[in-house]
């Protein structure tokens, strides 16, 4: 069964899906829209598809889809989810599930009554590194989680678009573009759901609209603790960094994304460096993971790797980020 695919918005989060689902079998390309003819065109060359300047257009005119990837400006993830569910179209939606806690809710809904799979695109979870974090933690290597930390920084500028830095279309900024990874991160780690938030936030820039910082506290159900910093600077500030450190009762789990991963405890003391797989499979292999697990999501019935209430989850967070800021 070859799954047929359209890409709503070729950007830099779109031309990544692409990039990972043209490592699959299987697997076709069928129509990508970007709002920039140019880059639509560039896009759908890449993939052989056929090229929209209009998102909408993907799911009224292509005919015999089975699913979509939504990589547009966050305050079009609402509509363009709902259009796909009622289209029976499975979901792969670009982080955050929408611009606000209440669309997303929307978005998950429309898919459930569609009995379509929705899944939230937290690509790092995908990472060689996070994925080895994971498993030593659910087989209790560090006991349970008592505190944790995850950083997160990004140079914001000129090749995201306009859009991430303007609230109306974008729904935030640094925290909701860039540090909503991070914090997914904990509660996919720590797993347990967010009782309290202390947070602040700042701009680099004056005259920016959206935060380009955050730093906040996060309190667990479970009663462990973490802290969450997102460093989003318009200047050159050097390489994007991602940690995160979970200790439990019986020892700790540190990941640095695109490095290593390491455990030490009173059960396993190892290393496990990842750069050889990034420079192998590329830099961007989590996408192929990514799609690689929706499709057999897909073709088994099976649950839906990331689900829409995990986005709900760490875009809550967000919000209560927000508003205690």
């Amino acid at each position: 069964m070859t799954l047929r695919i359209g890409v709503l918005g070729a950007g830099q989060a779109g031309a990544r899906h692409i990039t990972g689902f043209l490592e699959l079998d299987a697997v076709r390309i069928a129509a990508v829209a970007d709002a920039n003819p140019q880059r639509a065109r560039a896009a759908a060359a890449r993939c052989g598809a056929r090229a929209y300047p209009d998102w909408r257009d993907v799911m009224a005119l292509q005919p015999r889809l089975d699913a979509v990837v939504v990589a547009l400006p966050h305050h079009m993830h609402l509509e363009a989810g709902c259009m796909a569910a009622a289209r029976g179209l499975h979901v792969l939606m670009e982080k955050p599930v929408a611009a606000t806690v209440a669309e997303g809710r929307r978005v998950v809904e429309a898919c459930d009554r569609a009995g379509v799979m929705l899944t939230v695109g937290y690509v790092h979870r995908f990472r060689e590194e996070a994925l080895w974090a994971k498993r030593w933690i659910r087989e209790g290597m560090i006991g349970a989680p008592v505190s944790g930390h995850a950083y997160i920084a990004s140079p914001r500028g000129p090749h995201l678009g306009a859009w991430v830095n303007a609230p109306e279309t974008a729904g935030g900024g640094a925290l909701l573009y860039t540090g909503i990874h991070a914090v997914d991160r904990l509660l996919w780690l720590i797993n347990a759901p967010v009782t309290k938030v202390c947070a602040a936030t700042g701009k680099f820039a004056p005259a920016s609209q959206v935060e380009e910082a955050a730093v906040a506290l996060l309190e667990f159900e479970t009663q462990a603790a973490a802290t969450l910093a997102v460093h989003c600077p318009v200047y050159p500030s050097g390489a994007t960094g991602w940690r995160s450190e979970i200790y439990g009762t019986s020892g700790v789990v540190r990941v640095q994304a695109r490095h290593s991963v390491e455990i030490a405890s009173a059960r396993l003391t190892r290393t496990v460096c990842t750069q050889r797989i990034a420079s192998e499979a590329g830099e961007h292999y989590a996408f192929a993971r990514q799609a690689a697990a929706f499709a057999q999501a897909i073709r088994a019935g099976e649950p839906s790797p990331i689900p829409g209430q995990d986005g709900l989850a760490s875009l809550d967070v967000c919000q209560r980020i927000y508003a205690c800021a």
